[in-house]
């Protein structure tokens, strides 16, 4: 749940990332462009330097050249020029026919190239110590040298209060000074140059610099929507694991607790402002009353009906006893012996029905069918004590594992073994074995062997056809195929059962 809130969530944090970053990234560049501009400064203080003294020499220029070796115009000149300058340099001032009259002490000025049309002459020494200049006049007379150390110029292009993490190298000629040497680059560290010319192009000034590193507060406010982003889950899912998913888990267990035919659940007390949860238990507590009064009602219902199936099944086993009894009547009272056998004949067959009735009552309690071993006991003994004076030696062998089937299968199977055991009575045999074996969960095997189904013993044609006309049409009402074994003397079919007991 929380991993779903953080998706969730992560378009709204991804957009304030990158919205954090983008500011960050402007301010940079802004600190950047900054920088950039203080290098324009750092060229006009150079080029406002060699402006003030071209002026100053240029101005006590034709002064020097007309007045004597000595008359102190040379050394007033110097003296405005170091006075002009906080960071001082060293000059050479000339006379007429490009004759030195005065230097700053200590200072040798070096030969200078001729003018060759140029008012004036700036360079780099070769050691990158130095920057030097010289001027002329419109016929070339050379009017002054000046010069300033590597030292002055980079004192004059810091700049009070800033970073000193940068490279600053002034170029020209092909010569290069390094003004400040305070830059180290680095993997993570992005260079930023710029150059700016001096001097007509005469002279270049080139700056190197990283830009500024992130401060703590523009990494707070980089991370902060990412610390926003996982807040909001966490109390996200902290609200809704507290006050959904638990009740919604305590409710899903007593839920669960449930048991059909349970007359009520035990709901917890639930404290959560969602009110729908406890909506939901007390409509599922209503729900239970419901279906337990449903199920209350159904009860009493199917106890009525299997009370009124019992009453059907019991006057059905009376009426079919009492039925019994007259045909028994009417046989003993019968003179002729083909109307009292037809009597018989009909009276085990009504004896067959009512006991399947008898043994479906006894059942109804456990509803689990028709229990077969008693069923055929009992119709055994029935044939036996109904059976005529010619059969009274006719012995009936049982062996019935103890199973169940259908009123249906049950009413078949009566009359089925009925005929079988009245058709070996009529044909004088000495032995009738009747077994019933289960095969499977769902089919069992019924076998009735006797003499008479070998075909040896004298019987009445219309007996035989008759008999095998009834067992036919009682093997496809149990849906099954009867099999014949004449050599034995035995009848075996498949009949379905519903239970084992």
């Amino acid at each position: 749940m929380l991993l779903i809130l953080s998706l969730g969530l992560a378009p709204l944090g991804l957009i304030a990332i990158l919205a954090s970053i983008e500011s960050a990234r402007d301010n940079n560049t802004d600190r950047a462009q900054q920088t950039l501009s203080h290098l324009d400064i750092k060229a006009q203080r150079v080029s406002s330097l060699l402006s003030r003294s071209a002026s100053t020499i240029r101005a006590a220029s034709a002064a020097i050249a007309l007045t004597p070796v000595g008359s102190g115009v040379c050394q007033s000149t110097l003296l405005r020029l170091h006075r002009a300058q906080t960071w001082p340099g060293r000059f050479a001032l000339y006379g007429s026919d490009n004759n030195l009259r005065c230097t700053t002490p200590g200072f040798v000025p070096p030969a200078v190239a001729p003018a060759d049309g140029k008012r004036s002459l700036i360079e780099i020494s070769e050691n990158g110590e130095a920057l030097r200049f010289a001027l002329f006049d419109d016929s070339g007379r050379l009017e002054g040298i000046g010069e300033f150390s590597r030292e002055a110029l980079a004192d004059l292009t810091y700049l009070p209060g800033t970073d000193g993490n940068f490279d600053l190298t002034l170029i020209g000629g092909g010569r290069e000074m390094q003004l400040r040497d305070g830059y180290e680059p680095g993997p993570l560290v992005n260079t930023v140059t710029g150059t700016v010319s001096i001097v007509d192009d005469r002279l270049h000034m080139r700056i190197a610099l990283g830009e500024l590193p992130v401060t703590a507060a523009e990494l707070l406010m980089t991370l902060l929507p990412v610390l926003m982003w996982m807040l909001a889950a966490f109390i996200g899912w902290i609200v809704l694991d507290r006050l959904l998913l638990r009740p919604l888990l305590r409710m899903q267990r007593a839920i669960a607790a449930y048991q059909p035919g349970d007359r009520h659940v035990d709901l917890p007390a639930l404290r959560t402002p969602a009110r729908e949860i406890n909506d939901l238990g007390r409509a599922f507590e209503r729900v239970v009353h419901i279906v337990a009064q449903h199920e209350a009602e159904l009860e009493a219902g199917i106890e009525r009906q299997a009370r009124l199936v019992r009453e059907v099944h019991h006057r059905v086993k009376n009426n079919l006893q009492v039925v019994a009894s007259l045909l028994n009547l009417h046989a003993r009272a019968s003179l002729n012996e083909e109307v009292a056998a037809a009597y018989a004949s009909i009276q085990r067959r009504v004896d067959a029905l009512a006991v399947v009735h008898r043994n479906h009552y006894a059942e109804l309690e456990e509803n689990r069918g028709v229990a077969v071993r008693p069923l055929i006991s009992e119709l055994g003994a029935n044939l036996r004590a109904t059976a005529p004076a010619s059969a009274a030696g006719m012995a009936i062998r049982i062996d019935i594992e103890p199973l169940f089937v259908t009123q249906d299968v049950a009413v078949s199977v009566a009359f089925l073994i009925t005929e079988l055991v009245e058709f070996a009575m009529f044909c004088n045999a000495r032995l009738v074995t009747i077994s019933l074996v289960g095969s499977d969960t769902r089919t069992a095997r019924l076998t009735i062997e006797s003499d008479s189904l070998k075909g040896e013993l004298a019987c009445d044609e219309a007996l035989i056809e008759r008999f095998d006309r009834v067992v036919i049409g009682l093997s496809r009402q149990l849906r099954s195929a009867l099999e014949r074994d004449t050599e034995r003397g035995r009848y075996s079919l498949d009949i379905a059962i519903v239970d084992q007991g």
